[in-house]
């Protein structure tokens, strides 16, 4: 018998966990065809937040059953093959890919080659494959480009993302476009996007748009050519603009929309970090009409005009030229135990995680 633990979130009131124990096997090994996962680390951080917000549109509570009302919160991390009752998966192979809050996970690994496998048990059935995959860490170019495995899991999924937006702008000719303005400049994809922007062959100014006490860290991380704080919206320079706005705050793009007029050129919306703003109508603003960034569709359209083998080249050269930009400026932090977790859960929640902080927590 296999006793783990793990940590749910209440369905009806996010701010609200508990700890759940559990049988995970009947004896020593695995049940046949399936393999049994010891989590070494999870990623906590706005994307946590944001994930469990918007789980019940997404489909994300489906990804790992949970008692009635409550949730797991699927979250970026590392595990080990702790024990294996599958014969083409070896144990003490280290993975990464999305986890519950959770000591373990026991799965049903198919699709087995090289690189990783897939989980095949029946609640994973439907889900996107970056939600089912777990990558061998030894092989994996982006693991093995990580130095620190606690960057990789803080930060991966957040510059995959920024990756794909900004093929996404990329694919459009953007010689006419002066600058890109982004909101919510201190989160990590925003960081990633400002980057990856700068890294263009002709880059445009990238403008950081973001709350007062984010200004200084922000900038600090040398990412922007320029940070500004929300009040100051009016001193955006008026050219031709792109705007990635990760904030969703209809406040905030009624107040770009209106100062930028018709030189605003695009306007993408990508997350929504201001939970708690309040509603604004935003369906007549001037300059480009407001649209939905779909990852899905940017990454099919990628590879259609992009070999696959090409596209893991250039991620993992832009993850690792992410990486030593930001050497030293990152102040990670790990939280072990249940009661830690939930408390930087929570700070997470409230918006008090620093700008620079980066929280990998542990049930082990």
């Amino acid at each position: 018998m296999t006793l783990g633990s793990s940590l749910v979130v209440s369905r009806s009131d996010l701010d609200h966990m508990e700890v759940r124990p559990s049988v995970l096997t009947d004896g020593s090994t695995p049940p046949t065809g399936s393999a049994l996962l010891a989590i070494e680390s999870f990623a906590l951080s706005t994307h946590t937040v944001t994930t469990a917000a918007s789980a019940d549109s997404t489909g994300a509570w489906r990804h790992f059953p949970a008692p009635d009302g409550f949730g797991h919160i699927p979250t970026f991390g590392r595990a080990r093959v702790a024990r294996s009752g599958h014969p083409d998966l070896a144990e003490g192979l280290e993975v990464t890919g999305y986890l519950p809050m959770a000591t373990h996970l026991l799965v049903t690994p198919e699709r087995i080659d090289p690189r990783g496998f897939s989980d095949g048990a029946p609640h994973r059935r439907g889900s996107a494959a970056v939600h089912d995959r777990y990558l061998f860490r030894a092989v994996d170019p982006t693991s093995v480009a990580s130095e620190d495995p606690g960057l990789e899991v803080a930060l991966r999924p957040q510059f995959t993302m920024a990756f794909l937006i900004v093929a996404g702008l990329s694919a459009r000719r953007m010689d006419e476009v002066a600058a890109v303005v982004v909101t919510s400049a201190s989160c990590r994809t925003a960081l990633g996007v400002a980057h990856l922007l700068g890294a263009l062959d002709r880059p445009p100014a990238v403008i950081g748009v973001t709350r007062d006490d984010h200004v200084a860290d922000t900038t600090s991380s040398g990412c922007y050519d320029r940070v500004l704080s929300y009040r100051d919206v009016a001193s955006l320079p008026v050219g031709p603009t792109m705007v990635v706005d990760f904030s969703g705050d209809g406040a905030v793009a009624h107040d770009v929309h209106h100062h930028l007029g018709d030189s605003l050129l695009r306007s993408i919306v990508v997350g929504a970090t201001h939970r708690n703003a309040a509603p604004v109508d935003t369906s007549a603003l001037p300059g480009a009409s407001r649209e939905l960034f779909l990852a899905p569709e940017v990454a099919e359209d990628l590879r259609r005009r992009v070999d696959d083998t090409a596209i893991e080249a250039a991620f993992t050269d832009a993850w690792r030229s992410f990486l030593r930009r930001l050497h030293g400026w990152w102040e990670p932090r790990e939280v072990v135990g249940p009661d830690a977790v939930v408390e930087a859960y929570l700070q997470a929640r409230e918006g008090s995680v620093g700008v620079r902080e980066l929280v990998v927590g542990s049930l082990r």
